[in-house]
């Protein structure tokens, strides 16, 4: 109970110590005991230090006053989205009239502290202590639609940024979902091919493909994960493979230690590998080949998939035209995760396909 209270206590304490309280408190503070310091060397040596800080705390306070009362009306002038020549109008008029009041009220303070003694002074001089106050309240009002502009700026750059984020996010998530399908048919395609020719062999392909969905489904929110863990379910998924296609299909691993712990987006290399044996098994005898290596080079990331065989394309953007939605997805996301500082080809050289990814130390 005591804590509830406590926390009570202390949330009312926040808002009422709001930052426009704390910025007019240390302003007209800051006025205050530049008005005092200033005329504190002037004073003759009869006069009073204590009367001439009475004088100016009550000058600062009357000023003090005045800001709150244009504080409720630039409030309400703010809320009706009003155009910069008409906030500025507002704040030229309001100053001046407010600066005007403030002389009035501070003269009139001064009769009632000293009726016998108080002068009104030449009137000649009225007009340029008004033109002090207004310019004092005006300086007062610029610093506040000021302050207003710059929270409403850094606002909506937030919106914007938190705006484009999800954009973003909805896109990978997108993207994630469009490769995910393909990889499930193909698995389920390749287990029920396998059902009326080997029980056993198909009982295997399921337990692989059980530890296949584990990864998908504990990787669905795009969040990067160890370079290993990726390895891993590629490995499960080249074990239902290699039982479909037996001794048609070779794979072979060198990955770095030290690239094991690179945390990479889930999902970005499977479509490599199953591009390599969706176009790189023929109906020729010979074994498809498929090599996966990573290594890191100062910092930097390169992940190669190579198999033997040739490249499906046509034309110079083999990025685009090879393979269709999945390389194209995978450039597509290391653009949106890593830009500027991502590579994507894909190339054939002696004999091999070559699909390398790299990503540069930021």
């Amino acid at each position: 109970m005591r804590s509830a209270v406590k926390r009570m206590k202390s949330s009312g304490l926040k808002n009422r110590l709001s930052p426009f309280w704390v910025l007019q408190s240390l302003a007209w503070g800051a006025y205050g005991f530049m008005i005092y310091i200033t005329l504190l060397p002037a004073l003759p040596p009869e006069g009073s230090a204590w009367r001439l800080f009475f004088i100016k705390f009550v000058r600062t306070a009357i000023g003090f006053a005045m800001s709150l009362a244009l504080h409720r009306i630039y409030k309400h002038a703010w809320s009706r989205s009003l155009s910069l020549r008409s906030i500025a109008a507002l704040a030229l008029f309001s100053s001046v009239a407010f600066g005007c009041a403030w002389l009035v009220v501070y003269k009139f303070f001064g009769w009632l502290m000293n009726p016998a003694g108080f002068h009104i002074g030449p009137l000649s001089a009225y007009p340029r202590e008004a033109f002090d106050f207004s310019y004092v309240l005006f300086a007062w009002s610029a610093s506040y639609f000021g302050i207003k502009y710059w929270q409403d700026s850094q606002a909506q750059k937030e919106r914007t940024l938190t705006a484009t984020a999800e954009a973003h996010r909805a896109q990978l998530e997108m993207l994630r979902y469009q490769l995910n399908p393909h990889f499930l048919f193909n698995a389920l395609n390749s287990i029920r091919a396998s059902i009326d020719e080997d029980r056993a062999r198909a009982k295997e392909m399921v337990t692989e493909f059980s530890e296949f969905l584990r990864y998908s489904l504990l990787n669905s929110d795009s969040s990067p994960v160890p370079l290993r863990e990726e390895i891993e379910a590629i490995r499960n998924y080249l074990a239902i493979e290699k039982i479909r296609f037996e001794e048609r299909l070779e794979v072979e691993f060198d990955i770095e230690p030290m690239a094991e712990e690179y945390r990479l987006p889930g999902f970005l290399i499977h479509p490599l590998i199953e591009n390599a044996i969706k176009h790189g098994m023929s109906a020729d005898s010979a074994p498809l080949v498929i090599r996966l290596s990573a290594r890191v080079d100062n910092g930097s990331l390169r992940v190669e998939v190579a198999n033997t065989g040739r490249l499906k394309a046509s034309g110079n953007d083999l990025r685009s035209n090879a393979t269709g939605i999945g390389l194209q997805n995978i450039s597509q996301r290391l653009e949106r995760l890593f830009p500027g500082r991502s590579l994507f080809d894909i190339r054939e050289e002696d004999g091999w396909v070559r699909a390398v990814i790299e990503i540069r130390k930021s």
